[in-house]
């Protein structure tokens, strides 16, 4: 296969494509909670993978995905009335329940009509503030997964979805890249070396300590293992302590079937959402088992210190209710760059801080329909192997086997280690693992 087909392959998700078909084995976020809080509130329209979807909340509480377009003539039921236990579509009244069955038909005088269509619907799942669907064949529906905040109060986690005018794999694989943080994201790092700006904890741990690190080194030694739901990476980066006193530390980020992504400190987890071929929903997690972050100033923290507070999602367009509007970054004002302040020294980028950078950056890639020629180096080593993976597990599933990682044994987390001389991070990083979760 040329490059120029395994990247088409890769990227391509929509509907037909082996790559739609793959990811739609998996269990994947589609909006949040909050979207749909209420018994009979609003329906809402979700896009996945090229095709759009209708979510609501019946009377009963009972959250449904269904196609958007009715089954009788197509029109759209995110314009229906959500009322007295179903969706009723506006155009001929047609009302169904959160599993796709008719409810109520009135221009159909047939009783037994009702028993014989359904609207098609697809498995739902809520947990972790996230609404979650199943859109691949019913047959092979994947146990649901278990993460650690699930079992979590509400206080105790952040949960924040944000829009990237970019291809699922540009957004996955900055994530993946571990060398790009202490160039891009300098403003913010040296923040942090200072002591200055929002610095959240999780776990213990907090940020101050890892990202002075992520600066001191910009070429790590990048070392891959493949593991049944994906693979780990650890950034190995070598430099001098407090003391003056030669270290070892390994940054290390794991990468979950189909578009998960778990990064240093352990208790942060993102999740990208493939919408159209060059847009793409960002779910990010944050937890903490010993303390509420997601109330107060600590919730406030955690949004500014990566750049999804409110002026992150307004200004920067990361909210879904700004992201298109002409004024907010774009390829056409170059993402909203402030030249002048990049001229002045105030800032290296000229953007805001880590996300919207990342976003600027993944957005100014161009459109998934040219594939230039790219070199890689040895830093890049995670991403060819993400891009490997990927493109396996489609050509898998095309070839009536199954895909990886629907019922993984290994538990999926990051971490930050110290390595004494010597030492492996692949033993350290295994000696600290908790015991998988049933």
């Amino acid at each position: 296969m040329k490059p120029e087909e395994q990247k088409q392959l890769l990227m391509d998700i929509q509907p037909g494509t082996p790559m739609n078909r793959a990811i739609q084995r998996y269990w994947l976020p589609v909006c949040l909670t909050r979207d749909v809080a209420e018994p009979d509130c609003d329906p809402i329209r979700v896009r996945v993978l090229g095709t759009d979807y209708v979510v609501f909340r019946d009377s009963e509480g009972r959250v449904g995905i269904l196609d958007e377009l009715c089954t009788h003539r197509s029109a759209s039921l995110c314009l229906g009335r959500n009322e007295q236990g179903g969706l009723r579509c506006l155009y001929h009244g047609w009302k169904f329940a959160v599993d796709g069955t008719i409810v109520d038909a009135p221009n159909v005088k047939d009783p037994r009509f009702k028993e014989r269509v359904r609207q098609p619907a697809f498995a739902v799942r809520e947990a972790g503030s996230i609404v979650w669907g199943y859109f691949g064949p019913a047959e092979h529906e994947p146990p649901f997964p278990h993460y650690p905040f699930f079992d979590l109060p509400e206080e105790n986690r952040v949960v924040e979805l944000v829009v990237a005018s970019a291809n699922y794999t540009r957004v996955v694989e900055g994530l993946l890249d571990s060398s790009h943080t202490g160039v891009l994201h300098q403003d913010a790092l040296a923040q942090l070396a200072k002591g200055e700006g929002p610095a959240p904890s999780f776990g213990g741990r907090r940020r101050v300590s890892t990202g002075a690190v992520l600066a001191k080194d910009l070429s790590p030694d990048i070392e891959v293992q493949e593991t049944d739901f994906g693979l780990r990476y650890a950034a190995v980066r070598e430099y001098k302590d407090a003391e003056g006193k030669k270290a070892r530390a390994a940054r290390i980020t794991t990468f979950a079937f189909p578009t998960t992504i778990c990064v240093p400190p352990d208790n942060l987890m993102q999740i990208t959402l493939p919408v159209e071929n060059d847009r793409s929903h960002f779910f990010m997690v944050f937890w903490d088992p010993t303390r509420e972050i997601g109330v107060g100033a600590a919730r406030q923290e955690v949004l500014e210190y990566y750049g999804i507070d409110q002026t992150a999602m307004d200004k920067w367009g990361l909210g879904r209710e700004f992201h298109d509007l002409p004024d907010r970054p774009n390829t056409q004002n170059n993402w909203g760059q402030d030249r002048e302040a990049m001229r002045r020294g105030e800032s290296f980028t000229g953007m805001y801080r880590f996300i919207p950078e990342d976003f600027g950056v993944s957005g100014s890639m161009g459109a998934t329909d040219r594939f230039p020629m790219e070199h890689l180096v040895p830093s890049d080593l995670a991403i060819a192997r993400f891009r490997r993976r990927m493109i396996d597990n489609a050509t898998r599933l095309e070839r009536g086997e199954d895909v990886h990682g629907l019922a993984p044994k290994e538990p999926i987390r990051a971490g930050f280690v110290t390595l004494a001389e010597g030492e492996s991070w692949q033993d350290h990083f295994a000696a600290q693992a908790p015991a998988p979760t049933a």
